[in-house]
């Protein structure tokens, strides 16, 4: 029994990790596959929420929903890293990582640094926090709970990775 909770607890880890190179090719190179191919912006937005109005409202919808749904995998893999940590040392982590994205964004030119993203980023990985804690209290089996979320996880990952395999040989 305990050979499979390392196996998974592995599983898991080398999930969170290529979630992490996803993450960050999504969000500093906008999946893209050469660096010449990203618009280089910079700038910084300190006014949550606030757009300029060259581009439509759906694009600020769509894009605050993106950033919450990219963000609710990463509370997910955390909280199955790390069960006994607590929530407040969870979402550190979480703004910490979506900080650092920001940040980097900035330095290298690639992005709008915006605390509307770091915000909804959070917000996102709370989501996943509260949806990997309640579906431990429905199924209650960790163990249970942990490789079916891994099985679809890595379904995802390998249709993700073949999805841009095809772009990728498209190109």
């Amino acid at each position: 029994m305990e050979k499979k909770r390392k196996r998974l607890k592995a599983i898991v880890s080398v999930l969170f990790v290529l979630y992490l190179v996803i993450l960050v090719w999504v969000i500093l190179f906008k999946l893209q596959f050469t660096l010449s191919d990203i618009d280089h912006i910079r700038s910084v937005n300190l006014i949550p929420f606030h757009y300029s109005t060259s581009v439509g409202e759906q694009f600020h919808i769509r894009e605050v929903r993106d950033n919450v749904l990219i963000f609710i995998p990463f509370g997910i893999l955390l909280s199955m890293l790390t069960p006994r940590m607590k929530l407040r040392n969870k979402t550190l982590i979480i703004l910490g990582t979506s900080l650092v994205l920001e940040t980097m964004q900035y330095v290298l030119t690639i992005g709008s640094t915006d605390i509307t993203d770091l915000i909804t980023n959070v917000s996102g990985g709370i989501i996943g926090i509260i949806l990997y804690t309640l579906l431990l209290k429905v199924v209650k089996d960790k163990q249970k709970t942990d490789t079916v979320i891994s099985v679809v996880a890595g379904i995802v990952v390998v249709l993700f990775l073949g999805l841009m395999a095809v772009l990728l040989l498209s190109n």
